[in-house]
């Protein structure tokens, strides 16, 4: 690093860290050049200590180390706005609003088991924001699962998805939600849940019910939230999966839930919606 001409090049030990960040190179988007600059920092300042204070696990160390805990309480959802989707046939359409592969599968795959017999059922992928940051936590989690719907909803209603419904003949809209989100209120440690929301469009029924919580160590949440929010406390940045995989190479930061408590957080799930009466 040169410091200024005349001068020779500092030999410090250094990291590089840059910071990344969609549509920055846009005069009208300065606000996200900090952001990403933020992040960064944040970033590099974990990746210091991570390897200096080697504090590092294997996961024989963690295995079973935490626990399944019943569901933490019913969610309650305002209302969704209502739209009148044009009936073009019998066909039911599930909407699955995100476009992560584990929760899309689990949603249509739960789904299929459970259609009614001489029933026509077909998917579409919409993907939408949640608008809850990577990491939702407390009643975050509600209000991910019910934005995504929303904004499906409103996707819908464009001439793209009207094509999509009349080419697969469909009479009934139903859209399907599932948003995790770490509790930190009222429970005695931070416990991993997932809120499944389903919310037929035509005949504006919707049911929604929790899983079993997984807990978790509560120095990890902590360090997530070290990384920021998105102009919330409960909209985190970065995910706990995404510290606790950090710590611990070789744990699925999708599914740190297998190894923790020995029971994966999409059959969790899967528990869960077997159980909620979807409204056909």
């Amino acid at each position: 690093m040169l410091t200024s001409i005349g001068l020779k090049t500092l030999s410090i030990p250094r990291v590089t860290v840059i910071g990344v960040s969609n549509n920055v190179d846009s005069d009208q988007n300065n606000g996200l050049k900090g952001y990403a600059a933020a992040n960064a920092t944040l970033y590099a300042k974990e990746f210091t200590q991570l390897v200096s204070d080697n504090v590092m696990f294997i996961v024989p160390d963690v295995k079973n180390s935490e626990k399944v805990v019943p569901p933490h309480t019913n969610p309650i959802l305002p209302r969704f706005q209502p739209y009148r989707y044009p009936s073009y046939g019998n066909t039911i359409l599930l909407v699955i609003p995100t476009a992560n592969e584990s929760k899309r599968k689990l949603l249509e795959d739960t789904f299929i088991e459970q259609t009614p017999d001489n029933v026509a059922l077909r998917t579409v992928i919409v993907p939408v924001d949640s608008g809850v940051g990577e990491q939702p936590y407390n009643n975050a989690g509600i209000i991910g699962a019910y934005n995504r719907i929303n904004n499906a909803l409103i996707r819908l209603n464009t001439e793209q998805y009207d094509k999509t419904l009349r080419e697969k003949n469909v009479g009934i809209v139903i859209v399907a939600s599932i948003e995790s989100y770490i509790q930190l209120e009222d429970v005695d440690r931070p416990t991993d849940y997932g809120i499944v929301v389903v919310y037929n469009a035509t005949t504006q029924q919707t049911t929604a019910c929790s899983s079993c919580g997984v807990t978790v160590p509560r120095t990890f949440v902590d360090r997530a939230r070290r990384f920021g929010f998105e102009g919330d406390p409960n909209r985190g940045r970065v995910t706990v999966g995404q510290i606790l995989a950090a710590r611990i190479p070789g744990l699925d930061k999708a599914d740190w839930q297998t190894v923790l408590a020995g029971h994966s957080r999409y059959t969790l799930l899967k528990d869960a919606i077997k159980k909620l009466p979807i409204p056909w």
